[in-house]
């Protein structure tokens, strides 16, 4: 039996039309992200920073200091924390959360700090913010595709050399 050519006018109507996903709750994504950041920063201080990093990476992730061209996903993190002295703790925070209208993709931002030991044996302290951008997995979970984080700038030692000169003291 041969189709109608109305059948197919309606089929194809159907076939071309957008596909309307369902709404998407951006509120709700961005507790989701905050949540699993509170997630990955408690699983860091509890099993350590490689741990923590190895299990919230997506499998294409990147850290931009472990070579992305070379390494990814686990191994981008065996590279980078592969050396991390034992006792270190990682503590942050996101200050800020989004997601993309579609919910597939979001980022944090915020301060982090690290104090451990250096490689000369001397505490060290560490702080800044951090950039992630997260990324939906099929099981609807959330591992980052990028991580960096940005040092705060040392103090400025003092300037030497000419400067304002002090006041003088009134004749008498």
């Amino acid at each position: 039996m041969k189709p109608s050519p109305r059948l197919l006018l309606i089929a194809g109507f159907f076939a071309a039309a957008p596909v309307v996903a369902a709404a998407v709750d951006k509120e709700e994504l961005k507790a989701e992200l905050i949540r699993t950041e509170a997630d990955f920063c408690t699983m860091a201080r509890a099993q350590g920073i490689p741990a923590a990093f190895a299990h919230f990476i997506a499998p294409d992730g990147i850290l931009f200091d472990a070579d992305p061209q070379k390494h990814r996903g686990a191994d981008a993190v065996a590279q980078r924390y592969g050396d991390t002295r034992p006792g270190g703790v990682l503590n942050w925070a996101p200050s800020f959360a989004e997601v993309s209208d579609s919910g597939d993709l979001g980022y944090t931002w915020g301060r982090y700090e690290y104090r451990g030991t250096g490689p000369d044996g001397q505490p060290r302290v560490a702080t800044g913010y951090f950039l992630t951008i997260w990324k939906r997995q099929p099981d609807g979970t959330w591992r980052f595709v990028v991580d960096q984080g940005a040092p705060d700038r040392p103090a400025p030692s003092k300037v030497e050399g000419p400067g304002p000169k002090p006041a003088e003291k009134p004749q008498s």
